[in-house]
């Protein structure tokens, strides 16, 4: 009886895919960090197209992609809101003055406070 010789089975590299599902569930825990949360996000997109494409951790690439996606369309949705609520105080012929521009500021946007100048 002749055996054959035992071959090893290659690991399965995952090493990207888990990158890719650790900067997605970054990117949406520190989305409300001024934003910060779009450069994980940004970054989980990009190693998670990779890693899909090599087919390195596939489930969970596809899981940091959706991820990453998410935070980057809320991120998009808060900034058009805020520009939205902040855009009429610049008009400068309703608000002449700084100190009219800047309550607008704070009536449109309720966590705006003015400081002085010292």
């Amino acid at each position: 009886m002749v055996y054959q010789p035992v071959r090893e089975v290659p690991q399965r590299r995952r090493g990207l895919g888990i990158a890719a599902l650790v900067l997605g569930i970054a990117g949406l825990l520190t989305l409300w960090l001024c934003g910060l949360g779009v450069l994980p996000a940004l970054a989980g997109v990009v190693v998670g197209v990779i890693a899909v494409v090599q087919r390195n951790g596939r489930g969970m690439a596809v899981a940091g992609l959706i991820l990453s996606a998410v935070t980057l369309a809320l991120a998009i949705a808060f900034a058009v809101w805020f520009y939205g609520r902040i855009a009429p105080c610049s008009d400068q012929a309703r608000y002449p003055t700084k100190q009219a521009r800047d309550e607008c500021l704070q009536k449109r946007v309720p966590f705006f406070k003015a400081t002085p100048r010292p």
